[in-house]
């Protein structure tokens, strides 16, 4: 017969086990995610950013991967996508591995920071061995199971919030294991593994910039004088090492000043008031999808109305009144009760970057990441001291455990392709344009025309100033041949917004089609003088000057692509024709070849290297 103490005694005996378990969940509920296509916010950071196209390794090219890339803030969340680059290209199982093995990190350091919190000075006292063996472990298989978490993981460029957190969390441990251990020559090696895991923390999402108040938190709440390292003596190394963690948020952040901040709204469709507002409402509903993530609940774009005042909607202030009530409890509980004290304040203050003033998205998910941990923790340490007896509250966990993974699973099946996603987005938020803008592209892309042209009108019926629907709408006519109304939406979306880039370049394509070259050219250097260094807008702009037989200029911009994307296998093609326009047959062959080599599906470059290779003899 199994005796209480049995059940105290086997998460530590099994330990290992029981994370291979967990692991094997955490893929398996993911699994059906492998093959799913880059989406939204993974086009520009990935996709189609030539800066992350490395093929070969060198620092410079790490730095131009980490640096130069749209998110220049985040180079190490760069530099990764670099690498998956560098090992398959565009393969997306490898970049969905990546994630979904970084989640797996996450949930395990999660445990083992959910162990050693437990076993602090603060802690370890309050709570009864069966306790204390079996919070961590139930606390990390429902944080890695949780349904809500799928889009911090499936959605590939969330990698960035995902790797983010590993950092931030491996950051915390490493000081308090440091803190904790009675080797000084181990406390040093550790607390310098902190300080390089917060350098790479910051470099990889601005989130991280509460990193140091939450390490000056961890150290009140739960250290304290009853450790082996002494506070209050060794108080100027403590300031030493915060400071250090807020001069380096400072950096790898570049916070900016408040009237960059306030002037950003001008693109917005909201006030700094009515974000602050609605925000309060926000927070309060990410705690609902914590507590009740049924996949029906789950979006990956919200529509969330906007508060006007504290009582419009009503709800505007019973969530601030819920907020207040949570705090002045943190408050309240700092000593009777500090793992819901911490949790509390984690949760609010790890929202804080992206839940105030800076003019973001109003909502997103993938925002509950890191400020769930804790709150998870907190909710599993309140289950085993309100349930009874202990076999029950473990019974009742294995059940919400065995849920949330089926939940999970289920979620995952709309990331399986972009149609999926955006046609789930689309009947969750039918008075926002942007899911149905987004479901053209994806309708697009799987060559179902009509029905994209259908979105990109409705999306235009809910916002008719949205620049990039009417972009999309005129990009597609403009294919189809339906010239003239292409235009009127090119033109409609660059009098909205007369800064992108695509609608000056894919504009010129469309007069290119039309053979209106000099109209053409104008709009292809409108936007290069936008961009210089736009390839696409290179290699069109070389097709246009090439129809109009100026051969010397258009080589020169299909290098100009090359230059700044040297896997471009379309400008290679070019280039290649152009030259062998030019009689110089052998360097053609080589960028036919290039353009092969970097698509092997190329048709139009397989069949000009065979045609040239007759020129080679």
């Amino acid at each position: 017969m199994k005796t209480r103490q049995d059940f105290t005694d086997f998460p530590a005996k099994y330990e290992t086990w029981l994370l291979l378990l967990l692991t094997v969940l955490i893929f398996l509920v993911y699994s059906n995610t492998l093959t799913g296509s880059f989406v939204f916010d993974d086009r520009p950071n990935i996709q189609n950013n030539p800066k992350i196209k490395l093929k070969q390794l060198s620092l410079t090219r790490l730095l131009e991967a980490g640096f130069e890339s749209p998110s220049s803030r985040r180079p190490v969340s760069n530099i990764t996508f670099a690498f998956n680059y560098f090992l398959h290209g565009y393969n997306v199982v490898g970049y969905h591995f990546v994630n979904i093995l970084i989640h797996i990190i996450n949930t395990i350091l999660f445990y083992f920071l959910a162990k050693t919190t437990l076993n602090t000075p603060a802690l370890r006292w309050r709570y009864n061995p069966f306790a204390l063996a079996w919070i961590p472990i139930f606390a990390a298989f429902i944080w890695g199971l949780h349904p809500l978490l799928t889009q911090s993981v499936s959605y590939i460029v969330q990698r960035m919030n995902t790797l983010a957190a590993l950092f931030y969390i491996l950051t915390i441990l490493l000081y308090a294991k440091g803190r904790l251990t009675q080797s000084t020559r181990l406390r040093r090696w550790l607390l310098a593994g902190c300080a390089a895991s917060s350098i790479l923390a910051f470099g990889s999402k601005e989130i991280t910039a509460t990193l140091p108040i939450f390490i000056f938190l961890y150290e009140l709440y739960f250290l304290g004088e009853n450790s082996n390292f002494r506070f209050k003596s060794n108080f100027l190394v403590i300031i030493g090492i915060l400071s250090f963690f807020i001069l380096l948020a400072l950096f790898y952040t570049r916070l900016a000043p408040s009237d960059v901040i306030f002037a950003a709204y001008s693109k917005r469709d909201y006030t700094v008031d009515q974000r602050l507002l609605t925000e309060l409402r926000v927070v309060i509903f990410y705690i609902t999808l914590i507590l009740w993530p049924h996949p029906s609940r789950l979006n990956l774009d919200h529509a969330f109305e906007l508060s006007h005042s504290l009582i419009d909607p009503l709800t505007t202030l019973l969530s601030l009144g819920a907020i207040v009530g949570a705090s002045v409890a943190a408050v309240y509980l700092v000593k009777r009760a500090p793992l819901i004290s911490f949790g509390i304040l984690w949760f609010f203050g790890n929202l804080v970057i992206e839940s105030s003033i800076i003019p973001l998205e109003i909502i997103f998910e993938h925002r509950t990441y890191l400020p769930s941990m804790f709150f998870i923790l907190m909710i599993v340490s309140l289950a085993f001291k309100i349930i009874r007896p202990g076999w029950l509250c473990l019974t009742l966990l294995l059940i919400v455990i065995a849920v949330l993974s089926i939940g999970t699973y289920e979620r995952n099946k709309v990331w399986t392709s972009p149609v999926a996603l955006w046609q789930d987005s689309m009947s969750k938020s039918k008075r926002k344009a942007r899911p149905y803008n987004n479901l053209g592209v994806a309708l697009a892309t799987a060559d179902r025309k009509d029905e994209a042209v259908e979105m990109y009108r409705i999306a235009l019926q809910i916002k008719p100033a949205y620049a990039i629907a009417h972009y999309n709408l005129g990009y597609l006519l403009a294919r189809n041949g339906q010239f003239e109304e292409g235009m009127i939406h090119f033109n409609e979306s660059l009098r909205i917004n007369p800064s992108n880039i695509e609608v000056y370049n894919d504009l010129g394509v469309a007069l290119i089609m039309q053979g209106r070259l000099n109209e053409a050219i104008d709009q292809l250097q409108k936007a290069l003088r936008l961009n210089p260094e736009y390839a696409p807008a290179h290699n069109n702009l070389g097709i246009a000057l090439g129809r109009q037989n100026n051969l010397a200029k258009a080589i020169q911009h299909y290098e100009e692509a090359l230059r700044h994307d040297p896997e471009y296998a379309e400008a290679h093609n070019n280039l290649g024709y152009a030259l062998q326009r030019q009689g110089n047959f052998k360097a053609a062959q080589y960028h036919f070849g290039e353009a092969m080599r970097i698509n092997p599906n190329y048709v139009a470059a397989r069949k000009n290297y065979s045609d040239n290779q007759e020129n080679l003899k």
